[in-house]
């Protein structure tokens, strides 16, 4: 308990001494070493999603992860073991990062301290944008296990408002 108080304590001090920056986001780029739109390739300690290992994807809360890695005792994120990271893939190239940890509320804090106040808030999930990134927080306190923190890059509205017109004109051509 009391290494958990001095631990927050020392991300206060590190948040003065630092400020805080949403824009730290295009910066990173994603958690750590994985990085946002680098190949798969790079990252060899990734299970790649079989029968297998099914099970893991599970907690993933999204159905689209191709990949996960099963973090071991050592590995924390602000006090908070990190249980898997799991990976979607398109065009071999990450497209969104997904962490999930056991619910210590330092993880919160972490994220608020270097990103500064969420940008946008809906129901559970903290959001924190830019024009490029988006990171988020999410887990109920009581149906959803651990916190899954989301790294993702927007893509350009322009280009899904497009795919979206193409996808509806072939289903009104199916229609017809």
């Amino acid at each position: 308990m009391k290494l958990s108080i001095i631990h927050i304590i020392l991300i206060c001090v590190s948040y003065l001494a630092h400020g805080q920056d949403c824009n730290f986001l295009d910066t990173k780029n994603g958690f750590r070493n994985i990085k946002l739109g680098t190949s798969i390739s790079d990252y060899p300690e990734f299970q790649k999603r079989e029968e297998t290992n099914a099970a893991l994807f599970k907690l993933s809360m999204n159905a689209k992860a191709n990949y996960v890695y099963v973090g071991n005792e050592n590995e924390q994120l602000s006090g908070a073991k990190i249980l898997f990271i799991f990976l979607i893939i398109n065009d071999t190239k990450i497209s969104e990062i997904k962490i999930v940890t056991e619910k210590v509320l330092s993880v919160y804090a972490t994220l608020k301290f270097a990103y500064g106040e969420p940008t946008q808030k809906y129901n559970d999930k903290l959001i924190w944008r830019t024009n490029q990134i988006e990171c988020s927080i999410e887990g109920d306190w009581s149906q959803v296990p651990g916190y899954h923190i989301t790294y993702k890059k927007i893509s350009d509205p322009r280009k899904e408002l497009i795919i979206l017109k193409e996808k509806s004109a072939k289903e009104a051509q199916k229609e017809l």
